[in-house]
């Protein structure tokens, strides 16, 4: 039925008064049609005003607006629906959310509306736009309104205006059948750190709702609900169920650095355990890498292998980071390579950050940098910037380096093992490995690393496009030159402050067996604290400095440790110092010998714990002072006139026949 207004109606949609419409009505500019039964106004008359003899923006007006269009819908016409306010999403969203068959259908939906709307867009010549929206709107079976409502979606949203909004995408998922309180409880046990299971969710579910009351859902609802929690809250699931490190790692927002202008201008450092074994002293061991990877050319600077990490580790790999690279050509001619230098600043590991990991098994406990690093970075003003703390992509670069030696070199090596149980070869036994020969030796296994990394070196980097020791040497450094090999050696030795007694200085001893360093001028210094330095592989000589001016004074000795092949002479003067001592020492004496003689020739024999690049002398004259260059010089000095000065004693042969015959004789 075609709607009517009556004349207070249509005052109201056109803004006018009612004698306005009624003096339009009797001159005709309006179509009504007189009503014989209502009261009538004051002309006696009263009228109504068919909907299509409007105006079409008046027509438009009352649809949209209209409260009367939703109850004069014609046939099986649609339920009204409300204004579109905005649809946030694309059709690539869409099809995402709703799936390919369901998106189809809904497309092909949409393609039906537009076949409407671009008819009612067209009328044929000499109809009226109102009048051929309302004839397509009986012809099928819609209401005015609704096709009104589709032009409008067209023209301002496309296809995706004319297809049903989808609640995935607006509201999220919705259960009806699953009351809020039952909702609550499967959300409250799904996410749980123990990870439970949908059918234990579901158990739960039904006995509390028999508990309480509730309806319970049936099976296939609790776990399409669970299934909807983990494809629209994942990142809720994953901090609830997987722990904060899980969460950072997926959806925590990453910070993009940039990349450093400069070679050298910052190195990352980190250990890495080798997924495979060695063997070392009579037994299989995993080694642990540390490397400095300088990030700008993708270099590994410097590099260290060991059987433990740990801070003297950190100080080797950086010694070698520090000199230039000494190669060796197949044809076994040698030379040098000056890779490295003296870095603007070190990345490394934040202190938390690694006692975390050491407590999950993933890091050595023993990272943080010696004292003597730190006084290395310091002379060299070098800054040393920490990770932050729990945050492994801090270090992408390495970390990635790492997984690239991973997978080009250490599954390919003999011992390989996995880095997990579930990666581990089928059959592998490490123990039985070792005691066929099968595995490699320390020194073997670095031989291999050190031709491994000249080929990556020398190979193109895909995110550089060049190789990274082209890109090393096509690239400014930020700093030029090298550090003295000798100076750098007495500023990596340990530090400590050491009281000199009458007896000289007691180091490495034990309660019952004291070892003294001695040397003529230490006298001069007893009762105070003196500055010493010492190589911990080299352990029978100290380097002893001003206790107030840090001035290298000399060398202290201990011929137990310095020597065991001593000539007579030195012998007959030890064995004065000592003669003082009680009556036991000599034979403490004899027994130092022999057990240090077995602990040399047993760490002889098992090969070095330690193992770096090798190292040469670089070809520029550029150096860094490391303000130990001095000591180097005296120490070369002191050893000249040492030799010079001992002559061999004339003996007349009166003197001779004495020794060989003695005073008695």
């Amino acid at each position: 039925m075609q709607p009517k207004l009556t004349v207070t109606e249509a005052a109201g949609l056109f803004g006018i008064t009612e004698r306005a419409i009624r003096k339009q009505i009797q001159d005709g500019k309006l179509q009504a049609e007189e009503v014989s039964n209502a009261r009538g106004g004051r002309s006696g008359k009263s009228y109504v005003i068919p909907v299509s003899s409007l105006p079409v923006d008046v027509q438009r007006k009352f649809w949209t607006m209209s409260e009367v269009a939703a109850a004069s819908d014609v046939g099986t016409a649609e339920p009204d629906k409300p204004e579109t306010t905005g649809i946030p999403y694309t059709l690539a969203e869409l099809e995402h959310a709703v799936g390919k068959e369901k998106f189809r259908e809904m497309m092909a939906e949409a393609e039906y509306k537009m076949e409407i709307i671009e008819q009612a867009m067209n009328p044929p010549q000499g109809v009226e736009r109102t009048i051929w929206i309302n004839r397509l709107a009986k012809k099928y079976g819609k209401s005015a309104a609704t096709l009104y409502r589709d032009i409008e979606k067209f023209q301002e949203w496309g296809v995706l205006g004319l297809m049903r909004k989808s609640r995935l995408l607006t509201q999220g998922p919705q259960r009806t059948s699953i009351d809020a309180e039952v909702e609550k409880f499967i959300r409250a046990k799904y996410l749980d750190r123990r990870k439970p299971k949908p059918a234990h969710v579901y158990r739960e579910t039904v006995r509390f709702c028999e508990t309480n009351g509730h309806k319970a859902p049936s099976r296939a609802s609790v776990f399409r609900y669970i299934s909807d929690m983990e494809d629209f809250e994942p990142d809720l699931c994953c901090l609830a169920r997987e722990g904060e490190e899980a969460y950072w790692k997926r959806f925590a927002e990453k910070a993009t650095r940039k990349e450093p202008e400069f070679v050298n201008q910052v190195w990352m450092g980190d250990h890495h355990k080798l997924d495979m074994f060695i063997s070392y002293r009579g037994r299989a061991i995993r080694p642990w890498l540390t490397v400095w990877f300088d990030v700008c050319s993708r270099v590994v600077v410097g590099w260290c292998l060991s059987d433990q990490a740990n801070g003297r580790t950190i100080a080797l790999a950086l010694r070698h980071a520090l000199l230039p690279k000494k190669i060796v050509h197949d044809n076994g001619t040698e030379d040098v390579l000056e890779l490295g230098g003296i870095p603007g600043m070190l990345y490394i590991d934040n202190g938390e950050d690694y006692k975390a990991q050491v407590r999950a098994g993933k890091k050595h406990e023993d990272w943080e940098m010696s004292r003597e690093t730190r006084g290395i970075c310091k002379t060299l003003d070098i800054k040393v910037q920490l990770a932050t703390p729990y945050h492994p992509w801090a270090k992408a670069h390495v970390e990635r380096w790492f997984g690239t030696f991973t997978d080009q070199f250490t599954r390919y090596q003999p011992g390989w093992c996995g880095p997990n149980n579930e990666d581990r070869p089928e059959g592998f036994d490490e123990k039985e490995a070792h005691e066929k020969g099968l595995l490699l030796t320390l020194e073997e296994l670095s031989e291999r690393i050190e031709a491994f990394l000249y080929d990556y070196h020398t190979t193109v980097h895909r995110s550089l496009g060049m190789a990274p020791m082209q890109k090393h040497f096509s690239t400014p450094k930020i700093r030029e030159g090298f550090a003295d090999e000798r100076a750098l050696d007495i500023c990596l030795m340990d530090v400590e402050r050491a009281a000199v007694q009458t007896q000289g200085i007691e180091k490495f001893g034990t309660r019952g067996r004291p070892r003294w360093y001695w040397h003529p001028e230490l006298p001069a210094y007893a009762g105070q604290k003196v500055i010493i330095r010492y190589d911990p592989n080299r352990i029978g000589e100290l380097l002893v400095f001003h206790p107030k001016t840090g001035k290298y004074l000399f060398t202290a000795t201990n011929k137990e440790l310095l020597d065991f092949n001593a000539t007579k002479d030195d012998v007959q003067e030890f064995l004065k110092r000592r003669a003082a001592r009680r009556k036991q020492v000599k034979q403490l004496l004899r027994e130092s010998h022999a057990t240090l003689e077995q602990v040399v020739a047993e760490r002889d024999g098992a090969g070095a714990r330690m193992k770096t690049g090798e190292v040469g002398s670089a070809k520029s004259n550029v150096r860094a002072m490391l303000g130990t260059e001095q000591v180097v010089k005296q120490r070369e000095e002191q050893g000249k006139p040492a030799r010079s000065k001992r002559q061999t004693k004339t003996v007349s042969a009166l003197d001779e026949y004495i020794l060989r015959e003695g005073t008695e004789g």
